[in-house]
């Protein structure tokens, strides 16, 4: 049923010129907050997060963090359009940091849930191709099937996080950038405790594994959508960490280093950041998991 009503909705969508197709994205937002969805998450996380803000200020963000949903979920069926079309290439500019990607080999991408995550992937296939990404499969099978055609259609080759490591490991040998969503929260025997806005967050660690492991280089790019212009503009940065004797603490300190990556970039568009996840969740041996 879900996966019906998930395919007439993009149906519709699809078809809407892309300023409407913004407008209702937002308005599916605003909808969102107006039911309440997650609200009470989402003032938690932020509570968390900045501290020091005016609940007001929290509502704000609160409110746009939902709207940018909004507009990731009307674009998203648009995707295949904009790569057939080339306009992606005009929707997704790469700011600082392009000569990075333009490097030939494999790379690993951390990136996190900023922007338009879907349309950052399509983008970096049109202008580079060869891209990777993790993705986890849905409960729901059809829903994730239908989800996932509109991500290869649009030139996305994806790798679940149950298939086998060497499926990841042919991905680098063949010098393919391979893409982590590194920032939700991971369940304990998946995640190492990082800090993450001056709290302990449970963080992926595959990432980090492998990237010390083949000694693969690290890069974090994330995207933010200009409001005036209404595209999306990216971010590119090179890792810069140093390999330890202990391999266990070498791998923390790099997942210490994108997750702090990921921070400023949240600092930066606290308004396009996915708060409705329970980033904080799982808590380290002996906490209660209470915080939700």
């Amino acid at each position: 049923m879900i996966h019906q009503i998930a395919g007439f909705l993009f149906s519709i969508l699809k078809t809407l010129p892309r300023e409407k197709n913004l407008k209702a994205g937002e308005n599916i937002g605003n909808l969102f907050w107006n039911l309440g969805y997650r609200k009470d998450v989402i003032m938690k996380n932020l509570d968390i997060a900045f501290p020091e803000k005016s609940k007001e200020w929290k509502k704000q963000i609160g409110k746009k963090s939902l709207q940018n949903i909004g507009r990731t979920l009307s674009e998203f069926p648009k995707i295949p359009q904009y790569v057939e079309s080339k306009q992606i290439d005009k929707i997704f500019v790469i700011e600082k940091g392009e000569d990075i990607l333009r490097e030939k080999g494999s790379k690993i991408i951390i990136t996190a849930h900023i922007g338009n995550w879907e349309i950052g992937g399509a983008g970096l296939v049109s202008k580079y191709g060869d891209v990777v990404s993790l993705a986890y499969r849905m409960k729901n099978k059809k829903l994730n099937d239908l989800i996932n055609s509109i991500r290869r259609a649009s030139g996305l080759k994806i790798i679940f996080h149950d298939q086998p490591l060497k499926d990841f490991v042919k991905a680098l040998k063949e010098g393919k950038r391979v893409v982590f969503l590194a920032d939700q929260n991971a369940l304990r025997h998946r995640g190492v405790f990082v800090d993450f806005f001056g709290f302990p967050a449970s963080t992926v660690v595959f990432p980090a594994k492998l990237a010390v492991r083949y000694k693969v280089p690290v890069i974090f790019a994330y995207q933010y959508f200009d409001y005036k212009e209404k595209i999306y503009r990216a971010e590119v940065k090179e890792i810069n960490w140093e390999p330890l004797k202990d391999k266990e603490q070498s791998i923390k300190n790099l997942v210490q280093i994108y997750t702090k990556e990921i921070e400023n970039a949240v600092k930066e568009h606290p308004d396009q950041y996915f708060w409705v996840h329970k980033r904080w969740k799982t808590r380290p041996e002996g906490e209660p998991e209470t915080i939700y």
